[in-house]
């Protein structure tokens, strides 16, 4: 009761990480991350609309100033050509662009969508454009004086309502083309319509700068926001990487350890998070009890009375504990040579002899945790666990050693010396594995005795 009190103590006290508490704080951490990646997205989102809309504005900017451009120079041109050439048809086109076609306000209209009428490059674009109706009545009037000298009666009623100033209206008709053609050709009409449309490009500029200083500013809080998002996203994965790291050093790689001690049959290494190192303290209590009740049994068997080893029942009991473990064996089958013959030479008492004595040099040579028994008269085993097929090498040298130390046992005794057939299982004992180790041990025995054969190396596995 004490120690189970102990054990519990000890295991409150236990230090390491909690992996519950670590999981929650990544949790914490990449749900924070997130919250700020979901908010500047949104402002990215955000200006990268504002990009698109000045951009679109940009755009609409560009065309709505060529446009304007194109339908002032497009009026000069069919005003002049009309009091040059006096064809109707250019003066028709002049009346269709400014009463139907409408570009120059068309124009004005779309760049409402895109300017407020408070900016100040707005309200003087609006007065350019007034200016320039200036430029239309110089132009209607130098159109009127030209139909006036063509003398035609079919005058449109646009042009018909313009009064001929008092001043020109007695004039000769080669006077009053000549007055047409220098209001539309002359320095004071270039002058004029040279500072209009200049004036309709500054303000159109200026526009336009306040809209690439708009996109500037956003394209920079994007760009700003972007390198936000990359590090937002660079911690996002620094925190996965360092979870799963952490996740993996603390349970994952535990858990195979406890997995191939398991396995193995062994104890486990108190290493990882609080709860993995619970649980192999909690293993490890179960695995000696476990060993004691082992332990136990095994001191219940009977050993042999001359030799002090275990006897045959402990060895069938071994090998069958052996089997349900399932783990890398090496069985040894033991014969003494010319037992008979010491039998025969130095009586019972010296067979005794010869007996204890291989019992113990056996006992000595192998480790603690191998099971040497006597399992007939003259006849030895051992049970090697956890011993693979690598260590054959090993085992003949140990054996060589045995017989070594056979050659001078005590009253002198001799000959005497072992015949050894090994036999390796990865499953544990089983009637295969004796077979084979009597096997190799009928080898020895046909090459002379004194020696050591192991199954599958030396000769045909068949």
């Amino acid at each position: 009761m004490q120690d189970r009190k102990k054990k519990e103590s000890e295991r409150r006290s236990t230090t390491g990480v909690n992996i519950q508490f670590l999981n929650t704080f990544f949790i914490t951490i990449t749900a924070i991350v997130f919250c700020f990646t979901l908010i500047i997205s949104n402002t990215v989102n955000n200006r990268f609309h504002a990009v698109e809309n000045a951009i679109d504005k940009f755009i609409i900017c560009e065309q709505c100033s060529e446009l304007i451009e194109t339908s002032a120079n497009y009026l000069t041109d069919q005003a002049r050509l009309f009091v040059v050439t006096h064809k109707t048809d250019y003066a028709k086109a002049y009346l269709n662009e400014i009463n139907v076609e409408k570009r120059q306000q068309k124009a004005l209209e779309k760049l409402r969508t895109v300017c407020s009428e408070k900016d100040i490059a707005m309200q003087r674009l609006k007065i350019a454009l007034e200016q320039g109706q200036s430029l239309i009545t110089m132009e209607l009037y130098a159109m009127r004086l030209a139909y006036k000298v063509i003398g035609k009666d079919d005058i449109p009623e646009q042009i018909r309502s313009i009064q001929i100033r008092d001043l020109d209206e007695n004039l000769p008709l080669e006077k009053l083309n000549e007055i047409a053609i220098t209001n539309l050709f002359g320095e004071g009409y270039l002058i004029y319509k040279t500072r209009i449309n200049n004036n309709c490009r500054i303000t159109i500029s200026s526009i336009e700068q306040q809209i690439k200083d708009e996109l500037n500013l956003n394209s920079t809080e994007l760009g700003s926001n972007i390198k936000r998002l990359r590090v937002l996203f660079l911690i996002l994965l620094v925190v996965n990487a360092i979870l799963f790291i952490s996740f993996a050093y603390l349970v994952i790689f535990p858990l195979e350890k406890f997995k191939t001690s398991i396995e193995n049959d062994e104890k486990l290494n108190i290493i990882g998070s609080i709860e993995c190192k619970h649980l192999a303290e909690s293993y490890n209590e179960i695995y000696e009890l476990k060993a004691q009740n082992e332990k136990s049994l095994l001191k219940k068997a009977e050993y042999d009375g001359l030799t002090g080893i275990l006897n045959r029942r402990a060895f069938d009991q071994i090998c069958t504990t052996s089997a349900e473990k399932r783990q890398p064996v090496a069985l040894l089958l033991i014969d003494m040579d010319n037992f008979k013959h010491i039998n025969d030479n130095y009586g019972h008492a010296g067979g005794d002899t010869a007996l204890k004595e291989l019992s113990r040099i056996l006992t000595e040579t192998f480790r603690n945790e191998d099971y040497i028994a006597r399992i007939g008269g003259d006849e030895f085993a051992a049970i090697l666990p956890n011993c693979p097929a690598i260590a054959a090498n090993t085992i003949k040298e140990k054996i060589a050693s045995v017989n070594e130390k056979l050659a001078n046992i005590k009253d002198n005794i001799k000959p005497v010396s072992v015949s050894v057939g090994v036999a390796f299982s990865e499953c544990g004992f089983s009637e295969e594995l004796f077979k084979n180790a009597d096997k190799a041990l009928y080898v020895v025995k046909e090459k002379g005795k004194r020696g050591c054969e192991v199954y599958g190396t030396s000769f045909g596995a068949g």
